[in-house]
């Protein structure tokens, strides 16, 4: 009997991740039975997530000694495992090949900024790891392979970039009110500006809520900023601001948004602003443009190579480039209705048709060069 492929799928309710793990899923979802992978995870979330696929229980929390110990027996079920993260097995068994995606080189680039020294080494040794135990290495972004073959020193032949994509539910709204009614129940008001994602150090956060509340002191700018995302659990000194973040004065935090209200946020907002430092692809960016939301980020990592010219990008050496962004975007509507035109264009480029397409082209290459196939 052929043994299956194998997709580690503990992370398929996470956001980024698991993102990319159901999207890759839904476009397999019509592949004859004998072929489809065999999913590793919570069975539970794998039917709700990935109906229709066979899912054994794999549970040890990731970065584990547990998780280590327990790759053996999984893998020994799999002619080929893929890991949609760095964290691979450290020993491998002969006869299963090993594929691993590597979004970003976070925890590499900010080792020094944000993260503890153990942190850090840890991060180093796993994908040093991954980058020597695997057969292949897919990264979402051209940039972020280029990190891999600058730090790691992977070999650029057996890395392939698949871009990642957005969901259908993301895109322009026909009904104005649902706007309204999002807002209301939200306790929003007025016109804002919206960041989605988490309120880490990296994502630069703190350079946005400065230069808000600057020019809303000023009165040079009256629309508010809806920062939607979790505050991270612990912050480093300087970034007290994050932590104590508050409601009031047009500013307004909001956790927890489900998929459905974030496409109304997206459509309501005047702007998408993303003042990330660091980006190994930048999903929030493409929601934001498939809902024809203008978008507005710092030109640094994978953004101008996903946005193209299809957003508004801030130089980061510029301290006052977020607010001269902010003040644009506010009082030039001709500017906003250029940018949201082309960023619904750029939107069409990516699609996970193309990326699950890709995905399956590197398993086979993996599995015929490994005699598996």
């Amino acid at each position: 009997m052929v043994r299956p492929l194998g997709v580690d799928a503990r992370m398929i309710r996470h956001t980024g991740i698991g993102t990319y793990v159901r999207g890759i899923l839904h476009e397999w979802k019509d592949l004859p039975r004998d072929a489809m992978p065999l999913l590793f995870g919570d069975p539970d979330l794998c039917k709700q997530e990935a109906a229709g696929y066979e899912c054994r229980r794999f549970s040890p929390p990731i970065y584990s000694l547990r998780e280590q110990m327990s790759y053996s027996s999984v893998l020994k079920q799999c002619r080929l495992w893929h890991a949609p993260h760095y964290n691979v097995p450290w020993w491998t068994v002969s006869k299963t090949a090993l594929v691993v995606t590597i979004h970003d080189l976070i925890h590499w680039i900010f080792r020094k900024e944000f993260f503890s020294p153990l942190q850090a080494a840890y991060a180093s040794f796993m994908l040093r790891q991954a980058v020597q135990k695997s057969n292949h290495v897919i990264t979402v972004s051209q940039n972020t392979k280029e990190d891999l073959v600058r730090y790691f020193g992977a070999d650029p032949q057996k890395v392939t970039v698949t871009y990642e994509a957005v969901a259908p539910q993301f895109k322009p709204l026909d009904d104005p009110r649902a706007v309204s009614e999002l807002k209301q129940r939200l306790g929003l008001s007025g016109t804002y500006f919206l960041y989605v994602g988490s309120l880490k150090p990296h994502k630069n956060v703190l350079s946005l809520l400065r230069a808000f509340r600057k020019l809303r002191s000023a009165r040079k700018l009256k629309a508010g900023l809806v920062l939607a995302g979790r505050k991270d659990r612990k912050y480093p000194k300087g970034y007290e601001e994050l932590a104590e973040l508050q409601d009031g004065e047009g500013l307004f935090h909001r956790e927890g948004i489900s998929d459905a209200d974030l496409v109304t946020l997206y459509n309501g907002a005047s702007a998408l602003v993303h003042p990330s430092l660091y980006e190994g692809f930048g999903l929030t960016l493409l929601e934001a443009m498939a809902c024809g939301t203008p978008v507005a980020a710092l030109r640094v990592a994978s953004i101008p190579e996903v946005t193209a010219d299809a957003a508004h990008l801030m130089d980061p050496d510029d301290e006052t480039s977020l607010s001269k962004a902010l003040v644009r975007l506010e009082e030039d509507e001709g500017y906003r209705k250029d940018l949201a035109v082309r960023g619904l264009e750029r939107a069409k480029y990516f699609s996970w048709k193309k990326t699950a397409e890709q995905t399956w082209q590197v398993y086979q290459q993996v599995l015929n060069s490994s005699g598996m196939s």
